[in-house]
């Protein structure tokens, strides 16, 4: 009597495999896929480019009322004779009351921090910060590790830059 050999796998075999594929695929998943970082890059990154879009409106604003070249000046954007913006070299300032934030009309789904009025800008998401509005201290923004920094040109012909700080997001 000959015996027949097997040339398969015994479903035991193949149960075994399967569940060894699912518990490295459940490991090493997250690993590749982080979409709440992402999500919060995203952010940012579609954040900064409103800024910018803003900050170019503004500047056409400005050299229609030939303010582009002052250090300093106000931008009045909707023509009722009030000073709207706060600009430098024809861009808005980095101040959040009267500076790019102002021309963005961003509400409090945002933090920002006002420790260098004028000078620079540092925004992240209210839901990151733990808060939302405005801080005088820089801490709550930066300990995120996930913001973006607005800074006005520092001379006529430059543009304004955007950072993004995004090791935390």
């Amino acid at each position: 009597m000959t015996k027949k050999l097997n040339n398969g796998f015994t479903l035991i075999e193949l149960i075994i495999v399967i569940v060894i594929l699912g518990v490295l695929a459940v490991v090493s998943a997250p690993r590749f896929i982080n979409l709440s970082s992402d999500s919060n890059e995203a952010v940012l990154e579609g954040l900064g480019g409103a800024m910018l879009d803003a900050a170019n409106l503004v500047y056409a604003k400005a050299i229609i009322q030939n303010v582009q070249a002052d250090a300093t000046a106000n931008v009045d954007l909707d023509g009722d004779g009030a000073d709207d913006i706060a600009t430098v070299f024809g861009y808005p300032s980095g101040n959040r009351t009267t500076g790019v934030s102002n021309a963005l009309e961003l509400g409090d789904d945002w933090a920002y921090s006002d420790i260098f009025p004028g000078v620079a800008l540092h925004v992240t998401s209210a839901s990151l910060a733990g808060f939302s509005g405005v801080t005088n201290n820089n801490i709550p923004i930066t300990r995120t590790a996930c913001f973006l920094t607005y800074r006005p040109p520092g001379s006529a012909g430059l543009e304004p830059t955007i950072t993004y700080t995004t090791s935390g997001c």
